[in-house]
């Protein structure tokens, strides 16, 4: 039995509130197949548009895979003939300028922020990256540069040291862990995901942060506590082992983009096991839910408010505001927030 079969059999085992919602159960047979005979040396190149979903969009021009075809051949021929990167756009923008200010945005950013500079990090290569640029010699594309503006937000309030331990639910390609570890190399990272979704998160993080440095989904399987961590590492987990966090304490969890796409009652499921454990609680999602139809998408979008209730009277909203994406406003969904609470210790 291969790695991704018994997390699937771990996860098949779990309670039915651990799996996927409605909104990833529309993809999941999909990814699964994708994963089979994808090449994931090409993973952020575009070419598995399926894997765009969760992350693996380090794309100039993004095409849902479930957009029409004949809608997606209109915008491909007409970003061709008339933008590309001529100076067609508003004010005379080229691609380059927009690389540019999103660069510099980070930069003032991380001034404001009392953070590592974006100067000091880049990109991994892995995954042959379609949107790829360079600045001040360093390597770098708009989806890395997304990830460290998210970063900047919580860091005005938490000043890294860099020895903290994360939880992430829901980490994607783990491209916000990677950046992590890159600005602070001795942070501990639970990343608990999907099985498909941790299985490819785990292939990339091994390549980019290097095998020693990451724990294996397939060694934590049949862990019962979470005393053993080894600590500057990252740890991979089912998100059907959330359990395991219940009366762990550690500094901070960190959730962007995922409890959108779920129920509310599931998403409380979920916070129930780390209220409490977690010093700081970081979410970015979408501000009135995610899209829902009676066939697909979530059942009963979740909106801020809901947050703020299920995190009651243990914690206080430190900051909430508009989420921004390196060179706009995250405006999908109608629009986002970031917000961050602190636990009460009082």
């Amino acid at each position: 039995m291969n790695h991704l079969d018994k997390l699937y059999q771990a996860y098949d085992s779990a309670p039915e509130v651990f799996h996927a919602s409605r909104y990833w159960r529309a993809y999941e047979a999909k990814i699964i197949n994708e994963i089979k005979t994808a090449d994931l040396s090409e993973i952020r190149s575009g070419k598995y548009p399926i894997f765009t979903t969760f992350g693996f969009n380090d794309l100039v021009y993004y095409y849902h895979p479930t957009m029409p075809l004949h809608v997606k051949i209109a915008r491909q021929q007409i970003r061709k003939l008339f933008i590309d990167n001529r100076a067609s756009l508003p004010y005379s923008l080229r691609l380059e300028d927009i690389r540019e200010m999103a660069y510099l945005h980070c930069d003032l950013q991380g001034q404001l922020a009392a953070a590592p500079p974006i100067s000091s990090i880049e990109t991994s290569l892995f995954g042959k990256p379609q949107d790829l640029f360079e600045i001040g010699g360093k390597k770098y594309t708009m989806k890395f540069l997304n990830f460290y503006i998210r970063y900047c937000f919580p860091q005005q309030f938490l000043h890294f040291k860099g020895d903290e331990t994360i939880v992430e639910l829901g980490s994607g390609s783990g491209m916000q862990v990677e950046l992590l570890k890159k600005l602070y190399p001795n942070l501990t990272i639970l990343c608990f995901d999907l099985p498909a979704q941790l299985y490819l998160c785990e292939k990339y993080l091994t390549n980019v942060l290097g095998k020693e440095a990451v724990v294996s989904s397939e060694q934590n399987l049949d862990a019962v506590s979470l005393g053993s961590l080894e600590k500057g590492k990252v740890h991979m987990f089912g998100n059907w082992q959330t359990p395991l966090l219940k009366g762990f304490s550690f500094d901070i969890f960190w959730n962007a983009a995922s409890f959108g796409e779920m129920e509310p009652e599931i998403v409380a499921n979920y916070l129930s096991y780390v209220k409490g454990g977690a010093k700081w609680v970081y979410l970015m999602q979408a501000r009135y839910g995610k899209e829902s139809s009676k066939e697909a998408g979530v059942v009963n979008p979740i909106k801020f408010e809901d947050y703020h209730t299920m995190l009651g009277m243990g914690y206080k909203l430190v900051r909430e505001a508009d989420a921004y994406d390196a060179n706009r406003r995250v405006s999908q969904t109608g629009g986002y927030f970031q917000a961050l609470w602190k636990l009460n210790t009082m």
